[in-house]
């Protein structure tokens, strides 16, 4: 292969690839809900410079086969995508790893074997052994021209690869670089990316809430009279596939809801699991306008429940503080559980209104060492009520900032289970075949430090596996401090980062979503002795940052 074909520099090309880039964690509700049908017109994709492409013409046989043969714009297309991890995922990958990957993928469509060994690719299968010379280096673009030799072997040396589509073909080998990441880093081809070029507010959704689980996505509610409802889908119905996509509770909010949502009028085919039975419906998708959060006094308790965390989120929120607080309430429970999280911002900003001053957030990229810090102007719209917030197992992203940054700055106290565990931040941008790429390209962590991500939020006071009056009995102990799961799981953290096994067994996450653990939780509301005591004996937690 020729040497320094197009040494121009990764910023001719990769300048465009930052300008494109989309931080999707700013549309990832999980509440399938819309509010205008307006479309966004498609963004443009990463445009291969002039220079560039005569380089990859004059290297590659173009023109060849009706257009089979790889050309100057599959080249480019492999790549940006070897650049796009080299450059953006969390984890450092060698171009080599991530070329390699690809190839390995779409050779095993007719039996061709692969190996990387000194500076040399060798090819075995159809067509007889053949060899290409690697680059030198770890340039992408380079890489990706090496791709589009290999696979134009491929191409010339099998019946069956020939007979590809060039979009399966490319499919086949960014599937590949998948899946050398994390399970939640996504390739969309084309037409499954176009669901995620409507404007945020330009969504048609089934009209359910969901909660993540590890098999699929839950449906905690349908809305009565919505799309869903009319489908025949129902409370408690597990979705495993839209479309004919697997969705599983490891993906990222923003792959799911785009492929839940999309143009109104749209339809949706959904595979569920009931009762030991799968079912298949088809969803007609339509604006579904739901409330975020509702509140109500309970005795002397201000209750807000919090099914998401939506555009919407933070005026509601404060609506309903401002009418509450006529009621002169002794405190405030926040019951975050179920919720799945949703505008991390929305979360970010009712943090803000609440804690008082402090660190809301901690996010870092590749570099753990370099982190951003979100943190909260001096507010706080509850007065310095005393302030609980009631989580479980399926509480995740968005409630864990919001529930973090209240624990870890020691504005209030967090009770139930340990949470989900979802802190990963996501980076999806178009490509130039028009589909869609999206890597994990860094983490949220608590105020503290403490890793949200596969880890989740342990609670103060655990109600995991343990009575009602044991809980109490615990917190109004008169010999000895409450029993502080936060604290017990954080040293374990101090003595092993990755030890997060550990660290979520101390107060296991529960799904478990029942009157009693709302009963035990206004029990703890509307004791100021047990809150104060479980404050106070959680006093380190916001000493850790």
């Amino acid at each position: 292969m020729p040497q320094n074909l197009f040494r121009f520099g990764p910023q001719l090309a990769f300048g465009a690839l930052g300008l494109l880039t989309l931080f999707l964690s700013a549309c990832d509700a999980g509440q399938v809900n819309v509010r205008s049908t307006a479309r966004k017109a498609p963004s443009s994709s990463i445009v291969m410079p002039a220079e560039l492409r005569a380089a990859l013409e004059e290297a590659l046989p173009t023109g060849q086969s009706g257009g089979q043969l790889p050309d100057a714009d599959e080249a480019f297309l492999y790549g940006v995508g070897i650049g796009a991890i080299q450059e953006l995922y969390v984890e450092a990958y060698h171009p080599r790893e991530v070329a390699m990957a690809g190839l390995v993928n779409l050779g095993k469509q007719a039996d061709f074997s692969l190996q990387s060994n000194n500076g040399v690719t060798r090819i075995d299968g159809p067509g007889g052994q053949m060899e290409f010379e690697e680059p030198d280096g770890d340039y992408y673009l380079e890489w990706g021209l090496h791709s589009a030799f290999v696979a134009l072997h491929m191409i010339t040396s099998s019946e069956r690869i020939r007979r590809m589509p060039q979009a399966s073909r490319e499919t086949e080998i960014f599937e590949g670089y998948m899946s050398l990441l994390d399970g939640v880093s996504r390739y969309l081809p084309a037409a499954d990316a176009d669901l995620f070029r409507d404007d945020v507010f330009g969504f048609g959704g089934m009209g359910i809430l969901i909660a993540y689980e590890e098999n699929g996505i839950r449906v905690r509610e349908v809305v009565r009279g919505g799309p869903a409802d009319d489908s025949g889908l129902q409370d408690g119905d597990l979705i495993t596939h839209v479309n004919g996509q697997r969705v599983t509770g490891e993906m990222s909010e923003d792959l799911v809801l785009g492929l839940l949502r999309g143009p109104v009028g749209s339809l949706a085919t959904v595979m569920v699991q009931r009762e030991g039975r799968t079912l298949r419906r088809t969803v007609s998708r339509e604006i579904v306008a739901l409330p975020s959060l509702r509140g109500q006094m309970v005795g002397d308790v201000a209750v807000i429940q919090m099914a998401v965390f939506s555009e919407q989120s933070t005026e509601e929120f404060l609506d309903v503080v401002r009418s509450l607080r006529k009621e002169q309430p002794s405190s405030w429970l926040l019951d975050l559980r179920e919720n799945p999280g949703g505008l991390k911002t929305a979360a970010q900003e009712i943090a803000d209104y609440v804690i008082g001053k402090g660190p809301i957030l901690v996010s870092a990229g590749r570099d753990i060492d370099n982190k951003d810090t979100v943190e909260a102007k001096p507010n706080d719209i509850l007065l310095g009520a005393p302030l609980l917030v009631l989580i479980n197992g399926n509480s995740a992203s968005a409630s864990e900032i919001l529930a973090s940054a209240i624990q870890d700055n020691g504005r209030g106290i967090v009770i139930g289970s340990t949470s989900f565990g979802k802190g990963s931040i996501q980076t999806s941008f178009d490509l130039p075949n028009g589909a869609m790429m999206t890597v994990t390209s860094g983490a949220f962590f608590a105020p503290s430090g403490a890793p949200l991500n596969k880890a989740g939020v342990t609670p103060n006071i655990c109600f995991t596996d343990r009575s009602p009056k044991a809980v109490i009995d615990d917190a109004l102990n008169s010999v000895s401090a409450p029993n502080i799961a936060a604290i017990r799981a954080r040293s374990i953290l101090a003595q092993n980062m990755k030890d997060k096994d550990n660290y979520r067994s101390v107060c296991p996450p529960s799904e478990r979503y029942t009157e009693d653990d709302s009963d035990l939780a206004l029990q703890l509301a509307m004791s100021p002795e047990a809150y104060q005591r479980i404050l106070s004996a959680s006093a380190s937690l916001s000493s850790l940052r």
